[in-house]
């Protein structure tokens, strides 16, 4: 068994041969390159990067969009001996700055439309980096094969692979470092709970920046699957129909997405195929139900699933290429009933649970033991605890190292007993299966003392197709109020089947019938809720969430603490 990802691809190399290794665009067409090609331009980037002088647990970073570049690169570092250090392309200069300024590397790979900014930021920061374009053909000078497999060969569990920095949500980004043997320990523990095969095909759309997007790069060459490379989320819908993925990971927005369109083309339909698509939903979620409780399908409704999946549900899955059979989903919380409807159609979604220290899931759902509401079980490997205070607790090989440069953190980041403290609020079914109800940085306590966790009302809040963010408000105050940014598309339709028109670029935040639609969708929620939990007042922002605004990570996710400093004047509004 392999000690290390690098060896794991080398061995799956050797074993597929010529056979299709990744496939990516180019001047508009596809194309394909092989096992044996791709090990050979990993070997010759780890050829190039000894040349320059750098050696075993010296740093070398990668910043650029999702590409097969991107991946030799990240093969080539590793089996240099060298630690890969990966930059969003979305962070600012001076985030960038900050993350070369604290791992110091001494080399840069980055794509064309960055060179720029990691130029700029090399200056800032003061360190003395050479920056090289980001190229699956890195070298062309001599190239010892045999002096990069010895090295590969020399590597151990305890050696560090990578230093990837956390997404900044409660703060100042910290760079976690990692070991082969956390990398390695995930990739086994993920061939153990899924069941891609060899030449299936993943389509790779996250952020290699990202621990998920890299760990299902990492899962692909150790299992031997083929990654399609897409182009951008402004071609996805395309490269579904090119490339026909068989799985992919995504973050609960994108499958918010697809579900919203999927809503607003029936909602277009005639009455009588509107009237046909609910009921091959009710058969897929009545079959859905007992696969779930692992209970046998009655006969009858097997003819009535596959007569669903003749009329209604092949026709969903053709739009995303006939072969989808598998979400990976993770990164923030998705709603019980988007994961229902997908499963239902004959697509598993498959989410789990992870961290940046974790290089990520810790647990995940199977498609053969899964459970709606749950991130899943653990990984082969992993254990999970919980603290007096519903904290979730990690320990086993994929927990990281350090925090680079902070002991203090370190330290404080483990209990006494050698635990890790997520930070992440749950509970623990008798079968083992994880329910996570809340951050423990992030719970609100209110001036009379009770601990609410938002994410739970932000996500009764976010069911509407109206609503894009819900941010809920209310620490050491009397009530909570919300700030809420608007789908600004299903708003306007909204608007127009009542015969009003929105003027392109017109304020919505404050038209009478958008708030009342809105009230009344705050008050609905405000019934599941306890009284302390309720929404007394909502304030609705003109604008959206981005990455480029602040309010947003890199993949996706909301930094609460910026977003309320940002927004601190429509806040205070709402308690005067």
């Amino acid at each position: 068994m392999s000690s290390t990802v690098i060896s794991a691809f080398f061995e799956t190399a050797s074993r597929r041969g010529r056979s299709v290794c990744a496939r990516f665009k180019r001047s508009g067409s596809w194309h394909e390159v092989s096992w044996e090609e791709t090990a050979e331009r990993v070997r010759r980037t780890a050829c190039l990067i000894r040349s320059i002088g750098i050696r075993h647990g010296e740093r070398v970073a990668v910043a650029g969009a999702t590409s097969y570049e991107w991946t030799v690169a990240d093969l080539g570092i590793l089996a240099s001996g060298a630690v890969c250090v990966p930059i969003y392309s979305s962070l600012t200069l001076e985030q960038t700055a900050h993350i070369l300024k604290d791992c110091s590397p001494k080399l840069i790979f980055a794509d064309s439309g960055l060179m720029g900014k990691i130029g700029e930021s090399v200056s800032l920061s003061g360190v003395g980096a050479t920056i090289r374009p980001l190229s699956s053909d890195q070298y062309v000078g001599e190239c010892d094969y045999r002096g990069v497999d010895a090295i590969v060969g020399d590597l151990e569990p305890r050696d560090v692979a990578t230093i990837v920095y956390t997404s900044g949500t409660t703060g100042v980004q910290k760079g976690v470092v990692l070991t082969h043997g956390n990398l390695i320990s995930e990739v086994l523990g993920a061939k153990k709970a899924f069941d891609f095969k060899e030449d299936e095909v993943g389509l790779a759309f996250l952020p290699l920046a990202h621990v998920l997007g890299r760990m299902m790069q990492f899962y692909n060459l150790a299992q031997g699957c083929i990654t399609a490379y897409a182009e951008g989320i402004e071609r996805l819908a395309q490269n579904y129909i090119e490339v026909k993925p068989h799985f992919l990971c995504a973050v609960p927005r994108m499958l918010e997405k697809v579900y919203e369109l999927i809503q607003d083309h029936v909602a277009g339909l005639p009455g009588p195929m509107r009237s046909l698509f609910n009921w091959a939903f009710g058969v897929g979620r009545e079959r859905i139900a007992l696969v779930q409780k692992h209970r046998v399908v009655p006969f009858q409704l097997k003819i009535k699933a596959a007569l669903a999946d003749v009329l209604v549900f092949g026709r969903i899955r053709q739009r995303l290429g006939g072969r989808l059979r598998a979400y990976i989903c993770g990164g923030a919380p998705l709603s019980e009933e988007i994961a229902r409807f997908f499963c239902s159609s004959g697509i598993m979604i498959l989410e789990g649970w992870g961290l940046t220290e974790t290089f990520a899931a810790v647990t995940v759902n199977r498609a053969d033991d899964f459970h709606f509401g749950t991130v899943g079980k653990p990984l082969a490997g992993a254990q999970l605890g919980l603290a007096a205070d519903g904290e979730v607790l990690v320990r086993g090989p994929l927990v990281f190292k350090e925090y680079l440069n902070l002991p203090d953190e370190t330290k404080n980041a483990f209990d006494s007993d050698g635990w890790f403290k997520t930070g992440d609020i749950g509970e623990i079914s008798r079968d083992g299966f994880l329910r996570l109800t809340g951050r423990k940085k992030e719970i609100i306590i209110t001036a009379g003392g009770k601990n609410i966790s938002p994410q739970m009302i932000e996500g009764l809040l976010s069911k509407s197709p109206y609503i894009n963010h819900a941010v809920v408000c209310g620490d050491g105050r009397k009530y909570l109020t919300v700030l809420i940014t608007l789908n600004r598309g299903a708003v306007v339709d909204y608007l127009a089947e009542r015969g009003i028109t929105a003027v392109e670029g017109e304020r919505l935040s404050s038209h009478p019938a958008v708030l009342q639609l809105v009230s009344e969708h705050v008050e609905e929620q405000n019934r599941h809720l306890a009284s302390y939990e309720t929404i007394k007042r909502f304030a609705i922002l003109d604008g959206e969430f981005s990455v480029e605004g602040g309010e947003l990570t890199p993949t996706l996710k909301v930094r609460r603490d910026f977003t309320t400093r940002k927004y601190r004047d429509a806040i205070g509004s709402m308690y005067r």
